[in-house]
């Protein structure tokens, strides 16, 4: 059932209305289960997908994080609370008689697949060996893939630039060598695939061909990983999780692409896990 309505806000600076996932009830009673989100985080997109596999219908996702002109992040009382450091994703489990909060993007997705849905892990499959397995490669993608992609856009220098695009393309093509297909393990979605969907599928992509003119070749080597990135896009939790607003993108990664980033109205350190 969709009750929660966020506000974004595009280039322009007009207001459209983001319908986010609630779980049953009114939108006046607090949340069983709450996502602290941002749309323009792909962090935070990890933990919605994982949500969206495991209890879709059954959440809220609350935007917890705006952009405020130039460079700043605004962060909202709830989202200052609950996280140390002030990131998105937090979940807020309210099941229970005592509420848990966990945070961390990869943390988010295990806690998703070990205390939702029937309680059977889904997106780590298979024996200890495998889910071990699978931790591996997120933590790899994680580290030759998405911050890669932070690098890329933020270098400014050209020789460094290309030094980025060669390790995102190198773990692409190692991706690629292992992926089953569609999914990394086949016909199982798991944490391996919403480890780097969010950069490596869709609007993001598109924001390094716009500000870097990166794209990955459609080469025998990337095979798998096109038949994989297809795959993603028609799945309905990435669907659901996914902004298909290019501009709006592409305005949130203007100051990576100029090398600033972002700064906290608060006064704390901006990053996203």
């Amino acid at each position: 059932i969709r009750l929660a309505i966020g506000k974004q806000v595009n280039k322009s600076g007009s207001e459209e209305e983001r319908i986010m996932s609630a779980g049953a009830g009114s939108s006046v009673e607090t949340p069983k289960i709450e996502l602290l989100s941002a749309w323009f985080c792909p962090y935070a997109q990890r933990a919605w997908i994982a949500l969206e596999e495991k209890c879709k219908g059954e959440i809220s996702v609350t935007e917890s994080m705006k952009i405020t002109p130039p460079i700043f992040f605004e962060k909202t009382p709830l989202l200052l609370e609950k996280h140390p450091n002030a990131q998105v994703p937090v979940i807020i489990d309210r099941r229970g008689d005592a509420e848990v909060v966990v945070y961390e993007s990869l943390v988010c997705v295990e806690f998703v697949d070990e205390a939702m849905g029937d309680g059977k892990p889904t997106l780590l499959p298979g024996p200890p060996s495998q889910r071990a397995h699978a931790r591996i490669w997120a933590n790899k993608l994680d580290n030759g893939i998405c911050t890669q992609f932070y690098n890329l856009i933020m270098k400014q220098g050209k020789i460094l630039q290309e030094a980025a695009a060669e390790k995102i393309l190198c773990g692409l093509r190692e991706f690629s060598q292992h992926c089953k297909g569609p999914f990394f393990y086949g016909n199982e979605f798991s944490m391996v695939d919403i480890a780097i969907a969010p950069w490596a599928v869709g609007i993001r992509m598109d924001v390094l061909k716009h500000y870097r003119n990166f794209e990955v070749p459609r080469t025998e080597e990337y095979d798998k990983y096109w038949e994989w990135a297809s795959a993603v896009q028609e799945r309905p939790s990435f669907i659901a999780t996914a902004s298909n607003d290019l501009s709006a993108m592409i305005a949130v990664y203007l100051p990576y692409a100029d090398g600033i980033g972002y700064c906290s109205v608060q006064g704390k350190g901006v990053t996203e896990k």
